[in-house]
């Protein structure tokens, strides 16, 4: 398994988080941290946001952040077999996160856009044996095309289109990549 590439950061959530400044100035820094640093930095950001969702396991911000850091955490395992363990502990945790949002509440709109956008970085990032990449394709394209899209802060718009189009290159839409690149860069 190549794992050069195994779980790439994930800084596009980061401007997501926008939309919610009470969480993104008490988590963001630490799920950062966590898809992007060393093993160190990962286990911290899991142990703090193992702790942070289960004193709230109705947020599903705090849930899909665990999920992805989770995930992250396989590019520091040393032996395969721990490697498919903490990748399927994460996507585990992003499906649960997946399967509980309400997409017809409009008062989630902003949680929805951010725990799919979490979701949908996450699964275009992983090794193509896990066979998510399409799932997480569609949901990037899904929320860039959603009518509540338009009304997403600035920065999470160009957080979404960086990531779509990331995924529209990597599915060979070179077209749809250089658009959305160009709306992510605005």
């Amino acid at each position: 398994m190549n794992t050069t590439h195994f779980f790439r950061p994930m800084l596009l959530t980061s401007a997501l988080m926008l939309a919610a400044p009470a969480m993104a100035n008490n988590w963001m820094s630490i799920y950062q941290q966590g898809v992007q640093g060393d093993a160190s930095a990962n286990e911290q950001a899991i142990e703090k946001l193992t702790t942070a969702s289960a004193a709230a396991p109705e947020d599903l911000q705090l849930q899909a952040m665990l999920g992805a850091v989770e995930t992250a955490s396989a590019k520091h395992a040393m032996l395969p077999w721990n490697k498919m363990k903490a990748a399927e502990q994460g996507l585990s945790k992003l499906d649960k996160t997946l399967r509980q949002l309400n997409p017809q509440d409009r008062a989630q709109a902003i949680v929805t856009m951010q725990v799919h956008t979490i979701a949908g970085c996450t699964f275009i990032n992983l090794p193509d044996l896990f066979n998510r990449f399409d799932e997480g394709y569609a949901l990037l394209k899904n929320q860039i095309q959603s009518p509540a899209f338009g009304f997403a802060p600035t920065a999470a718009q160009q957080a979404l289109y960086s990531c779509g189009a990331k995924a529209a290159s990597k599915a060979g839409d070179e077209t749809l990549a250089k658009t959305w690149q160009q709306q992510s860069a605005q």
